[in-house]
């Protein structure tokens, strides 16, 4: 038995993590194959000339759309995508009934890292929605006021934490 594993027999809140892990997975994949099917369904609807929204602005067509905001939308996308991953497998690990290991600490600190690169990129898009390039004077106090931002500092820093407690186990258990 690995070192980081727990025995399943051992603790009954391990079974329920591993439950809750298990569910999670099973609505995350049902919530993306909707979501799935509801975008091909109304893919065939935005022919009606729908609006599009990009940014705080709407589009009547894609072909409106700056190449900057697209580029934009593309990142923010690129990086739920990586989240959604690092999420999955962090739910696999807790599912094994693996807790504490390097494996989930990199989990939790990626996901840290993604939230703050999407809070500083949603904080500079009023620089990507202007036709000229504009810094605002506001943007480094909009960066540390994002939500992304901050939720992401904190998940590093409960990352910091767990792998410190990961390194005391490992010490604990060499020690006789």
């Amino acid at each position: 038995m690995n070192v980081n594993e727990i025995s399943p027999n051992a603790n009954p809140r391990l079974s329920r993590i591993k439950k809750l892990s298990r569910s999670l997975k099973v609505v995350f994949l049902f919530y993306f194959v909707v979501l799935g099917l509801v975008l091909i369904v109304s893919h065939g609807q935005i022919a009606v000339k729908m609006p599009i929204q990009v940014g705080g602005q709407n589009f009547s067509s894609l072909r409106e759309i700056p190449a900057v905001l697209k580029t934009y939308e593309a990142i923010c996308f690129c990086l739920y995508l990586l989240a959604v991953i690092a999420f999955y497998r962090l739910l696999n690990l807790y599912e094994k009934g693996i807790i504490f290991s390097a494996e989930n600490v990199s989990q939790i600190r990626r996901l840290g890292q993604l939230a703050v690169f999407y809070g500083v990129l949603s904080a500079c898009l009023p620089v990507f929605e202007t036709p000229y390039v504009k810094f605002p004077l506001t943007l480094p106090l909009n960066i540390l006021c994002s939500p992304g931002f901050m939720v992401g500092c904190l998940t590093i820093i409960i990352a910091w934490v767990m792998d410190e407690g990961r390194k005391i186990q490992e010490e604990q258990e060499l020690t006789v």
